[in-house]
Protein backbone atom coordinates (compact mmCIF):
# COMPACT_ATOMS: atom_id res chain seq x y z
CA UNK A 1 0.00 0.00 0.00
CA UNK A 2 1.84 3.34 -0.84
CA UNK A 3 2.60 5.88 2.01
CA UNK A 4 -0.66 8.10 2.92
CA UNK A 5 -0.11 11.89 2.08
CA UNK A 6 -0.86 13.70 5.06
CA UNK A 7 -3.14 17.12 4.77
CA UNK A 8 -3.68 19.55 7.82
CA UNK A 9 -7.09 20.94 7.35
CA UNK A 10 -9.36 23.29 10.18
CA UNK A 11 -11.35 21.80 12.31
CA UNK A 12 -14.48 23.12 10.54
CA UNK A 13 -13.32 22.11 7.13
CA UNK A 14 -12.13 18.44 7.93
CA UNK A 15 -15.09 17.51 9.85
CA UNK A 16 -17.30 18.43 7.00
CA UNK A 17 -15.09 16.40 4.58
CA UNK A 18 -15.09 13.21 7.08
CA UNK A 19 -18.98 13.97 7.57
CA UNK A 20 -20.75 11.92 5.28
CA UNK A 21 -18.85 8.48 6.45
CA UNK A 22 -18.17 9.49 10.18
CA UNK A 23 -20.82 6.82 11.68
CA UNK A 24 -19.03 4.27 9.04
CA UNK A 25 -15.71 4.78 10.30
CA UNK A 26 -13.49 2.19 12.17
CA UNK A 27 -13.32 4.60 15.29
CA UNK A 28 -12.70 2.91 18.56
CA UNK A 29 -13.22 6.15 20.35
CA UNK A 30 -16.33 6.82 19.52
CA UNK A 31 -17.74 3.73 20.12
CA UNK A 32 -15.89 3.82 23.45
CA UNK A 33 -17.78 6.77 24.01
CA UNK A 34 -21.17 5.18 22.98
CA UNK A 35 -20.46 2.38 25.09
CA UNK A 36 -19.97 4.85 28.21
CA UNK A 37 -23.01 7.03 27.35
CA UNK A 38 -24.63 3.50 27.67
CA UNK A 39 -23.66 2.22 30.77
CA UNK A 40 -23.35 5.30 32.68
CA UNK A 41 -25.93 8.07 31.28
CA UNK A 42 -28.83 6.08 30.09
CA UNK A 43 -31.13 7.82 32.64
CA UNK A 44 -32.35 10.84 30.67
CA UNK A 45 -36.07 9.94 30.58
CA UNK A 46 -38.03 13.69 30.96
CA UNK A 47 -34.51 15.78 31.01
CA UNK A 48 -33.56 18.88 28.64
CA UNK A 49 -30.17 18.23 26.88
CA UNK A 50 -27.53 20.46 25.76
CA UNK A 51 -24.42 18.73 23.51
CA UNK A 52 -21.57 20.45 22.82
CA UNK A 53 -19.91 18.82 19.23
CA UNK A 54 -23.11 16.90 18.62
CA UNK A 55 -21.29 15.93 15.11
CA UNK A 56 -23.80 13.06 13.39
CA UNK A 57 -26.54 13.27 15.98
CA UNK A 58 -25.02 10.12 17.46
CA UNK A 59 -25.79 10.89 21.13
CA UNK A 60 -28.86 13.19 20.28
CA UNK A 61 -30.54 9.69 19.09
CA UNK A 62 -29.40 7.47 22.10
CA UNK A 63 -30.73 10.18 24.21
CA UNK A 64 -34.36 10.27 22.48
CA UNK A 65 -34.42 6.86 22.57
CA UNK A 66 -34.11 6.88 26.11
CA UNK A 67 -36.65 9.45 26.59
CA UNK A 68 -35.18 12.56 26.80
CA UNK A 69 -37.73 15.91 26.84
CA UNK A 70 -35.42 18.20 24.48
CA UNK A 71 -32.17 18.05 22.41
CA UNK A 72 -30.08 20.85 21.90
CA UNK A 73 -27.30 19.99 19.52
CA UNK A 74 -24.29 22.23 19.10
CA UNK A 75 -21.36 21.66 15.88
CA UNK A 76 -18.67 23.48 13.97
CA UNK A 77 -19.60 21.62 10.72
CA UNK A 78 -22.19 22.38 8.84
CA UNK A 79 -21.65 18.84 6.86
CA UNK A 80 -21.64 17.25 10.22
CA UNK A 81 -24.99 19.28 11.52
CA UNK A 82 -26.73 18.24 8.11
CA UNK A 83 -26.29 14.38 9.35
CA UNK A 84 -27.55 15.02 12.80
CA UNK A 85 -30.14 17.05 11.17
CA UNK A 86 -31.27 13.10 9.18
CA UNK A 87 -30.98 11.45 12.36
CA UNK A 88 -32.67 13.18 14.84
CA UNK A 89 -35.21 15.41 13.17
CA UNK A 90 -36.66 16.64 16.68
CA UNK A 91 -33.77 18.23 18.12
CA UNK A 92 -32.44 21.66 17.77
CA UNK A 93 -29.24 21.97 15.80
CA UNK A 94 -26.95 25.15 15.81
CA UNK A 95 -23.91 25.67 14.45
CA UNK A 96 -21.81 27.40 16.49
CA UNK A 97 -18.12 27.53 17.78
CA UNK A 98 -17.28 26.79 21.23
CA UNK A 99 -14.32 29.20 21.78
CA UNK A 100 -17.84 31.56 21.87
CA UNK A 101 -20.67 32.17 24.20
CA UNK A 102 -23.68 30.17 22.93
CA UNK A 103 -27.00 31.49 21.36
CA UNK A 104 -28.93 29.79 24.08
CA UNK A 105 -30.54 31.10 27.51
CA UNK A 106 -29.39 30.56 30.77
CA UNK A 107 -30.54 27.56 32.71
CA UNK A 108 -32.46 25.54 29.83
CA UNK A 109 -30.80 21.97 30.48
CA UNK A 110 -30.36 19.32 32.98
CA UNK A 111 -27.06 17.85 30.92
CA UNK A 112 -24.74 19.05 29.03
CA UNK A 113 -22.34 16.39 27.32
CA UNK A 114 -18.72 17.20 26.03
CA UNK A 115 -17.75 14.25 23.64
CA UNK A 116 -14.37 13.67 22.29
CA UNK A 117 -14.70 17.44 21.50
CA UNK A 118 -12.71 19.46 24.00
CA UNK A 119 -9.54 18.21 21.91
CA UNK A 120 -9.74 20.52 19.55
CA UNK A 121 -10.00 23.60 21.39
CA UNK A 122 -6.94 24.83 23.06
CA UNK A 123 -8.98 26.52 26.35
CA UNK A 124 -11.50 24.65 27.21
CA UNK A 125 -12.82 26.88 29.98
CA UNK A 126 -14.91 29.20 27.79
CA UNK A 127 -17.17 26.16 26.58
CA UNK A 128 -16.95 24.74 30.18
CA UNK A 129 -18.38 28.20 31.38
CA UNK A 130 -21.04 28.21 29.16
CA UNK A 131 -22.16 24.49 30.00
CA UNK A 132 -22.52 25.78 33.49
CA UNK A 133 -24.86 28.92 32.20
CA UNK A 134 -27.19 26.41 30.39
CA UNK A 135 -27.42 23.82 32.95
CA UNK A 136 -30.00 24.07 35.66
CA UNK A 137 -29.53 23.97 39.52
CA UNK A 138 -29.16 20.36 40.47
CA UNK A 139 -28.01 19.44 36.62
CA UNK A 140 -24.71 17.79 35.76
CA UNK A 141 -22.43 18.37 32.77
CA UNK A 142 -20.86 15.12 31.34
CA UNK A 143 -16.92 15.19 29.43
CA UNK A 144 -16.05 12.24 28.07
CA UNK A 145 -12.23 12.56 26.24
CA UNK A 146 -9.19 10.77 25.01
CA UNK A 147 -7.39 9.66 28.13
CA UNK A 148 -4.90 11.74 28.47
CA UNK A 149 -2.02 8.91 28.41
CA UNK A 150 -3.14 8.48 25.12
CA UNK A 151 -2.91 12.11 23.83
CA UNK A 152 0.46 12.59 25.60
CA UNK A 153 1.34 9.83 22.94
CA UNK A 154 0.18 11.89 20.16
CA UNK A 155 -3.13 9.86 19.72
CA UNK A 156 -5.58 12.75 18.62
CA UNK A 157 -8.51 12.21 15.81
CA UNK A 158 -7.57 12.16 12.22
CA UNK A 159 -9.41 10.21 9.42
CA UNK A 160 -8.40 8.48 5.71
CA UNK A 161 -10.00 9.61 2.57
CA UNK A 162 -8.63 7.69 -0.28
CA UNK A 163 -4.59 8.22 -0.55
CA UNK A 164 -4.75 10.87 2.01
CA UNK A 165 -4.47 10.83 6.06
CA UNK A 166 -6.54 14.02 7.03
CA UNK A 167 -5.79 15.92 10.48
CA UNK A 168 -6.74 18.50 11.82
CA UNK A 169 -5.66 21.32 15.23
CA UNK A 170 -5.74 18.47 18.72
CA UNK A 171 -4.42 19.84 21.92
CA UNK A 172 -3.54 16.95 24.05
CA UNK A 173 -4.87 17.80 27.39
CA UNK A 174 -3.67 16.07 30.55
CA UNK A 175 -5.30 15.50 33.77
CA UNK A 176 -4.22 18.84 35.06
CA UNK A 177 -5.27 20.77 32.31
CA UNK A 178 -8.89 19.15 32.65
CA UNK A 179 -8.87 19.89 36.63
CA UNK A 180 -7.64 23.36 36.53
CA UNK A 181 -10.26 24.23 33.59
CA UNK A 182 -13.09 22.58 35.46
CA UNK A 183 -11.90 24.34 38.42
CA UNK A 184 -11.66 27.95 36.87
CA UNK A 185 -15.22 27.39 35.32
CA UNK A 186 -16.52 27.39 38.37
CA UNK A 187 -17.28 23.38 38.18
CA UNK A 188 -16.80 20.34 40.88
CA UNK A 189 -16.02 16.75 39.58
CA UNK A 190 -18.37 14.80 41.21
CA UNK A 191 -17.29 11.19 39.60
CA UNK A 192 -14.12 10.32 37.57
CA UNK A 193 -13.98 7.19 35.61
CA UNK A 194 -10.96 5.76 33.23
CA UNK A 195 -11.53 3.28 30.62
CA UNK A 196 -9.96 0.15 29.01
CA UNK A 197 -11.25 -1.92 25.87
CA UNK A 198 -11.58 -4.34 29.09
CA UNK A 199 -13.88 -2.72 31.04
CA UNK A 200 -15.99 -1.57 27.80
CA UNK A 201 -16.53 -4.88 27.22
CA UNK A 202 -16.81 -6.32 30.34
CA UNK A 203 -20.41 -7.76 29.92
CA UNK A 204 -21.56 -10.90 28.56
CA UNK A 205 -23.20 -9.47 25.32
CA UNK A 206 -20.66 -7.19 23.93
CA UNK A 207 -21.49 -6.91 20.40
CA UNK A 208 -19.09 -6.13 17.42
CA UNK A 209 -16.74 -3.69 18.08
CA UNK A 210 -14.03 -2.24 16.05
CA UNK A 211 -11.01 -3.76 15.10
CA UNK A 212 -8.48 -1.30 16.25
CA UNK A 213 -10.32 -1.29 19.88
CA UNK A 214 -7.92 -3.70 21.33
CA UNK A 215 -4.82 -3.09 19.38
CA UNK A 216 -2.90 -1.94 22.10
CA UNK A 217 -4.21 -4.51 24.48
CA UNK A 218 -6.97 -5.00 26.74
CA UNK A 219 -6.00 -2.70 29.79
CA UNK A 220 -4.61 0.12 27.66
CA UNK A 221 -6.83 3.26 28.75
CA UNK A 222 -8.74 4.77 26.26
CA UNK A 223 -10.94 7.04 27.82
CA UNK A 224 -11.61 9.25 30.66
CA UNK A 225 -15.01 10.03 32.28
CA UNK A 226 -15.85 13.36 33.97
CA UNK A 227 -19.25 14.05 36.06
CA UNK A 228 -19.24 17.71 36.91
CA UNK A 229 -21.78 19.73 38.68
CA UNK A 230 -21.49 23.71 39.49
CA UNK A 231 -19.43 24.80 42.67
CA UNK A 232 -21.71 26.25 44.80
CA UNK A 233 -21.64 30.59 44.49
CA UNK A 234 -21.87 33.12 47.31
Amino acid sequence: MPDQIIVDLPVREAYDRWAPYYDGYDNPMVFAAQRILDRQHGTVEGLDIVEFGCGTGRNLAHFAARGAAGLTGLDLSEGMLAQAADRVPGANLIASDMARPVPLPDAMADLAVFCLVLEHIAEPVTPLIEARRLVRRGGRIVVIEIHPFLSGDGVAAHFRDGGEEVHMPTYPHQFADHLNAFANAGLAVEACREWRPRDLLQDGDAGPFPDKLTKRGMDRHLAVEFVLTAKPTG
